[in-house]
């Protein structure tokens, strides 16, 4: 389980990085207060989007723009839901997260919150 989540990791990095530009962070590990889906259109949000809470928030990482609290991710950038699983499990587990966001506006659901380019789950 541990190499497939680390093979999803890197896989997902590696196809980002070839867009990656300066607004990109690596944040964790960090702990998962909730995980929604958005599944009616309201206040802003697009129905098939995703979006997390971090317990206690983050610092926001140098040269990145968001909220410390939530990320919200769109449904385009997670549309086999792999990262939406492996966030559920990790919360429900109580596992850290380490999170790769970015605040890039082409990718990103909400304005004022970053998005989720990769995640994987520490022990």
């Amino acid at each position: 389980m541990r190499n497939v989540l680390r093979s999803l990791f890197l896989c997902a990095l590696s196809s980002w990085a070839m867009n990656a530009s300066a607004a990109d962070a690596y944040i964790g590990p960090v702990y998962l207060q909730s995980v929604g889906a958005i599944q009616a259109n309201a206040i802003g949000h697009q129905v098939g989007n995703f979006e997390i809470q971090i317990a206690g928030g983050f610092t926001v990482p140098p040269g990145t723009s968001c909220d410390p609290n939530y990320i919200t991710t769109l449904r385009s950038v997670d549309a086999d839901k792999r990262m939406f699983s492996l966030l559920s499990l990790a919360m429900v587990a109580q596992k850290p997260v380490y999170l790769y966001i970015t605040d890039n506006p082409a990718v990103t659901a909400f304005g004022g919150r970053c998005s989720l380019i990769a995640v994987t789950v520490g022990r």
